[in-house]
């Protein structure tokens, strides 16, 4: 599944109520290690075809940012059903997986 860009608080809400596996990925194009990882996402993509992936720029959704509680970038907010699951904070991509697999056996 394609990674979503986000560009409103109805479109991100419509997102994560989805009865999807969501991972919210907030990003801004001033950070250091949200660039470094930008290429190994697309490809986490292919790796989780039944998740979806919606990249939340940081400095244009400041409401979502809010919201959401995001202090760090990057920042991985998992969501299914309106409900949050967890977030993962920091580049680390190995935790990302980890815990989106933990997710999808569980469910």
């Amino acid at each position: 599944m394609p990674v979503v860009d986000v560009y409103s608080v109805e479109q991100f809400r419509e997102i994560v109520n989805e009865d999807l596996l969501t991972v919210a990925w907030f990003t801004a194009v001033w950070c250091g290690p949200c660039k470094t990882i930008e290429r190994a996402m697309e490809k986490i993509t292919f790796e989780f075809p039944t998740v979806r992936f919606a990249k939340v720029d940081a400095d244009n959704n400041s409401e979502i940012v809010s919201k959401c509680k995001v202090l760090q970038l990057p920042t991985f907010m998992l969501v299914k059903n309106g409900k949050l699951i967890g977030y993962v904070i920091g580049a680390n991509l190995d935790t990302l997986k980890r815990k989106i697999r933990e997710i999808i056996s569980n469910t």
